[in-house]
C-alpha cells in the first residue's frame, strides 16, 4: 500500500489517508500554519472525539472556518502567528507529515508530498513526531472568543489593504512563536506563563467540559421542574453538585478517577443524570434561586456594584458557594466571615467595589482581569480566590465562562473530564 500522497495523477489525494485515520481514531493531534478545511474536525468532535488543533494566524488562515470549529465541545484550538511551518497529523496509531496545510489546496488540489507512519519499523519516528507536536502545542496560546473576533477583524482589514499580513497580524496579537534557538521570545515573564495557564484551565478544560455535560442533559432532557427558572448554566451547576456530593466521597475519588473517553463520560453522566432528576432530594438549597437573584442584582451592572452598600456586598458575596466554602479557614463560622472578609481588606468598601467592578465589567479580555485581581497587589482581595471569581463572573456572564466553583471542578474530574480538580 502507498505511503506517499501527493495529490498527484494516480488520485493519490492527501485527503484519503486523512479521512480514513480519521474514522479510525479517537484522539487528533493536528498542526498546520494554514487552516481552512473545518467540515471534517467538526463531524470528528460530533462523533466524540477529541481534537487538538494548532494553526497560524496569517493571511491564508480562515477566521470563518474557525468560527465553525471554536467552543465546539471536543475540540481545543491554539494558535502560533511566525516561524510556524510544520504540519504534522497524528492519530491513535498513524501520522501524516509533510508539505500539506489544512487547506482545499493542502487536502486535495496542491502538489505536495506527505508520507503516511503506520508501519511498525515506524514507531520510533511516530514517538518523536509526537513529541514535536507537544514542543509546539505548549508554545502556542490559547484562541479566544476575543482573540477571534480580534483575528477577524485584522484579516478583513488587511483583504481591504494588503501591505505586510504577517507584521499586521502579530502588531493586534503580539509574537506567538515556537521555541528555536535564535528565537528571543523562548524566555516569557512570568505575567505571561500565568495568563496562559489561566486561558488553558478556563478555556480548554472548565469551559469544554461544562460545556459537554450540559449538551447531555438538555439533547435527553434531564432537566428538574424545579430550577426552571436559573438557566441551563446553573442548573448544570446543580447537577454538578448533586454528583460531588452523592458520588465523589472524599478527595481521593476525584484525584485517582481514571480519564474516560467520551462515550465513557456520556453514559456515566446520563446515569447520574437519570438519577437526579428522579430524587428527592436533589441537593439543591431551598434558597439557592433566591441567592442567584441576590448575585445578579448586586453585581450585574456596574451601578448596581457602585449602588451597594457594605451588607450588600457581603450578602451577595455569601451567595456564592466558593465564598462560603471559606468557613473551615474562619473560626466561629459563617457569622464571622463577613468580618474576616472585611478585616482582610481593611474595611476598605471602594476598593473591593472597584475590583469587582473591573472582573466583572472592565474593558478587554477576561482572564487578563480574572489574573490581574488574583495577582496584582493593588487589585487582590482579601477571602477572595481562584474559584471565588470563576463562580462570580459564571454566575454574571454563563456565555463566557460557566459557573465554576472548586466543587464543581472536582466532580467533572470524577466524571473523567481532564481538568484541575481543584
Amino acid at each position: 500500500m502507498s505511503r506517499i500522497f501527493s495529490n498527484g495523477a494516480a488520485a493519490d489525494y492527501v485527503i484519503n489517508p486523512f479521512a480514513r485515520l480519521i474514522r479510525g481514531s479517537s484522539r487528533l493531534y493536528l498542526a498546520a500554519p494554514y487552516f481552512t478545511q473545518a467540515d471534517q474536525l467538526l463531524e470528528a468532535a460530533k462523533e466524540g472525539k477529541s481534537v487538538q488543533l494548532l494553526i497560524g494566524l496569517n493571511e491564508a488562515t480562515s477566521p470563518q472556518a474557525l468560527r465553525k470549529i471554536h467552543e465546539v465541545s471536543g475540540i481545543t484550538i491554539r494558535y502560533l502567528t511566525s516561524r510556524f511551518h510544520a504540519k504534522i497529523y497524528i492519530f491513535d496509531k498513524a501520522a501524516l507529515l509533510g508539505s500539506a496545510n489544512l487547506t482545499d489546496g493542502g487536502l486535495r488540489a496542491n502538489r505536495e508530498a506527505v508520507i503516511c507512519l503506520d508501519r511498525e519499523e515506524d514507531a520510533e519516528a511516530l514517538d518523536e513526531t509526537r513529541a514535536l507536536f507537544a514542543e509546539l502545542w505548549e508554545a502556542g496560546q490559547v484562541l479566544t472568543r476575543e482573540k477571534l473576533d480580534t483575528f477577524e477583524k485584522t484579516y478583513n482589514d488587511l483583504k481591504r489593504r494588503t501591505p505586510d499580513p504577517e507584521k499586521e497580524i502579530e502588531a493586534a496579537f503580539g509574537k506567538a512563536q515556537p521555541p528555536n534557538i535564535h528565537v528571543s521570545s523562548r524566555e516569557k515573564s512570568s505575567e505571561h506563563i500565568f495568563l496562559e495557564n489561566l486561558r488553558k484551565e478556563v478555556y480548554e478544560q472548565y469551559r469544554p467540559a461544562f460545556s459537554e455535560v450540559t449538551a447531555i442533559l438538555e439533547k435527553n432532557g434531564f432537566r428538574r421542574p424545579d430550577l426552571a427558572d436559573v438557566g441551563i448554566a446553573n442548573e448544570t451547576n446543580r447537577f454538578l453538585n448533586y454528583v460531588r456530593l452523592t458520588h465523589v466521597q472524599g478527595d481521593e475519588a476525584w484525584r485517582t478517577a481514571p480519564l474516560r473517553s467520551a462515550d465513557e463520560r456520556r453514559n456515566l453522566i446520563e446515569r447520574y443524570a437519570r438519577e437526579w432528576v428522579a430524587a428527592s432530594d436533589n441537593r439543591v438549597p431551598e434558597d439557592f434561586a433566591a441567592w442567584l437573584t441576590t448575585v445578579k442584582a448586586t453585581f450585574g451592572a456596574p451601578a448596581a456594584i457602585e449602588a451597594a452598600d457594605k451588607d450588600e456586598i457581603i450578602n451577595g458575596l455569601m451567595s456564592l458557594h466558593a465564598f462560603i466554602e471559606q468557613l473551615r479557614f474562619v473560626k466561629g463560622g459563617q457569622k464571622n466571615l463577613p468580618g474576616e472578609f472585611w478585616k482582610a481588606n481593611r474595611n476598605d468598601v471602594a476598593r473591593v467595589k472597584s475590583t469587582l467592578t473591573y472582573l466583572l465589567h472592565g474593558p478587554g479580555d477576561f482572564i487578563q482581569r480574572f489574573h490581574d485581581i488574583l495577582y496584582d497587589r493593588t487589585m487582590k482581595l482579601g477571602r477572595f480566590g481562584y474559584f471565588c471569581a470563576l463562580e462570580l463572573y459564571g454566575t454574571i456572564k454563563p456565555d463566557e465562562c460557566p459557573p465554576m466553583n472548586g466543587r464543581m471542578a472536582k466532580a467533572l474530574r470524577f466524571l473523567g473530564f481532564d481538568v484541575k480538580g481543584a
